[in-house]
């Protein structure tokens, strides 16, 4: 079957390599519109690297529909949303079901790139099921549960996160996008806050008192792997921390193939 209609995306940046990555393996996409905001720096060049076509188009005029977005075949609009929102769930939560009843509008079906993040979306499908009019999909892992992060995502799912995290205590996981935004993510962690991650001696402090020494790698094979071997190496260096990589057989794309797969057959005809 082949997919016809508008697949609205709404995307994390820290999961945009998983929506990269389905997008330049799939031949059936006819247009990739880019809503213009300053979130979507890193993808805007990570689309140019990967030779996916796209036009980028203006938030205003998008919402205005002063922007004609082309129905013909099958096309998709990514709108990438604020890394600040991971702050508080709840403000996260609230930021994506009022983007999802504008995207509602102007799309057939949408998908959201995002876990529970914090328990800010948990339910966030019964939602959609209650009040949009068209169909929604978000990372699930094999048993049909939503991811609980990026990190859940990379692996598989929330279940084999716990057994990571009990093998590997005490540790800061880094995957290709994670460590590139450190910078950003650090001050919206629980451990930092009130802190200014700005502040090395302080970082540092929080991190001996909390027993963390190492950042581990978690290569998904994604993204760009000399800008995650530099991204990693900076913060290591910066905060004394000692660089240790996952071993093969953790990680997995099923979350990615499969959401993607979901999103996409919701238009399929």
């Amino acid at each position: 079957m082949t997919a016809k209609g508008v697949l609205g995306v709404l995307a994390c940046p820290i999961l945009e390599d998983e929506l990269i990555y389905s997008m330049s393996t799939d031949s059936e996409i006819s247009n990739v519109y880019l809503l213009d905001n300053a979130h979507a720096k890193s993808i805007k060049v990570k689309l140019v690297r990967n030779r996916i076509n796209h036009t980028i188009i203006d938030v205003d005029a998008f919402l205005d529909k002063k922007c004609r977005i082309s129905d013909d075949d099958y096309t998709i609009v990514i709108w990438m949303m604020d890394l600040g929102l991971h702050e508080e769930p709840i403000d996260l939560r609230t930021a994506l079901e009022k983007h999802m009843r504008i995207m509602e509008e102007r799309v057939d079906a949408l998908v959201l790139y995002y876990g529970l993040c914090g328990n800010g979306m948990k339910n966030i499908d019964v939602w959609a099921e209650d009040n949009l009019k068209i169909p929604m999909a978000i990372i699930r892992d094999r048993d049909g549960n939503i991811v609980d992060d990026c990190i859940a995502a990379a692996i598989g799912g929330t279940k084999r996160y716990l057994e990571l995290l009990k093998k590997y205590p005490g540790i800061m996981y880094f995957t290709p996008a994670f460590a590139t935004n450190y910078d950003d993510l650090l001050g919206r962690m629980e451990l930092f806050k009130g802190v200014d991650t700005g502040d090395d001696s302080m970082l540092k402090m929080v991190f001996e008192m909390a027993d963390y020494h190492e950042v581990m790698k978690i290569d998904t094979g994604l993204g760009d792997r000399s800008e995650f071997d530099a991204a990693t190496k900076k913060f290591a260096d910066r905060l004394n921390f000692d660089i240790i990589e996952l071993e093969d057989g953790w990680v997995t794309l099923e979350p990615a193939d499969r959401v993607y797969a979901e999103a996409k057959g919701f238009l399929e005809r």
